[in-house]
């Protein structure tokens, strides 16, 4: 397997380790991000996409998928990692051009750019609110998202396997399940627990607590993802879920032991299309790829603990 990978969003949290992997594995790497506001502020992005830059094969190149001349992009690339998106769920309700033109439009333009490569794979990375309120079980399971962001995703495959039927186009499909460890975005559960937990402070949960979740360590994540470089098949589509399914409350109780003093929550109703339970299976993932479930919640959580200290 040879040539330059292309790994858009290469500023966010997943994509950032995948770039990184990619380098330490003397990999040629075009690491494309807008470097967009939306969830969060643009800084911890750009602090990022700065260290990627100094990498061993690393080649950043700032482009808005939505607006910019994809035809600066080498013509070269042989792969491309399609992590750029806006994810979230409660902003996607408020401002759904911001999502529809980041998820699909973006794509879009990305895919027509990629006519002119000789081009491997394209693996599109999707998510478990595809699935809707319950995503449990394999790749078979009724697609039903219930949030506008679930929507331009499910769109987003949709989109890729269209190309795949029309012109065998060599996508593959990763739906990832609540990706968690050290980076994790400031938006996402657990760093905000973890951070009020620190600090003393109240955490907002919205909800029981009792909705679930098969939570992806991002070491994990990212392996299975450079698997379907090589192992994925154009057409196929991969849970990429952790083994375990485990409850916000019992996240919660791991922190509280790890930190080593009681949390404070204030208990708010349920989040706007939040999912009440997500267990992926990912045989088939498992089969193919050879992607494996190694850290379980506990030493997850220490580890991306450890990771927030750090910063303070």
């Amino acid at each position: 397997m040879t040539g330059p990978v292309l790994v858009t969003g290469a500023a966010g949290f997943i994509g950032s380790v995948v770039v990184k992997k990619l380098s330490s594995e003397g990999r040629e790497v075009i690491a494309l991000d807008g470097l967009l506001d939306g969830l969060y502020p643009s800084s911890e992005k750009k602090s990022r996409f700065s260290e990627l830059g100094s990498l061993p094969g690393v080649t950043n190149v700032e482009l808005d998928l939505r607006t910019d001349d994809l035809s600066r992009l080498p013509r070269n690339i042989r792969y491309v990692i399609n992590q750029a998106a806006m994810p979230g769920l409660s902003l996607s309700w408020q401002n759904f051009e911001l999502y529809s033109s980041c998820n699909l439009l973006g794509l879009s333009r990305l895919i027509d750019a990629s006519s002119g490569w000789d081009l491997e794979r394209f693996i599109q990375i999707s998510t478990s609110s595809v699935y809707g309120k319950h995503a449990i079980g394999d790749e078979s399971q009724q697609l039903a998202p219930v949030s506008p962001y679930g929507v331009t995703k499910l769109a987003a495959e949709n989109l890729v396997l269209a190309h795949f039927r029309d012109s065998a186009f060599p996508g593959v499909i990763l739906r990832y399940f609540s990706v968690y460890g050290p980076g994790q975005r400031p938006d996402m559960a657990y760093r905000k627990f973890i951070d009020k937990a620190l600090l003393g402070e109240e955490i907002s949960l919205y909800g029981t607590g009792e909705q679930s979740r098969s939570n992806t360590y991002i070491d994990d994540c990212v392996a299975g993802t450079l698997s379907a470089l090589s192992r994925g098949q154009s057409g196929q589509i991969f849970n990429i879920s952790g083994g375990e399914e485990r409850s916000i409350n019992e996240a919660l109780a791991i922190i509280e032991d790890a930190i080593g003093s009681p949390l404070s929550i204030n208990r708010l109703p349920a989040a706007r299309g939040d999912q009440a339970r997500t267990h992926g299976d990912s045989s088939l993932a498992r089969e193919v790829l050879g992607f494996s479930h190694t850290v379980n919640l506990e030493e997850g959580l220490v580890r991306q603990i450890a990771w927030q200290q750090s910063l303070r």
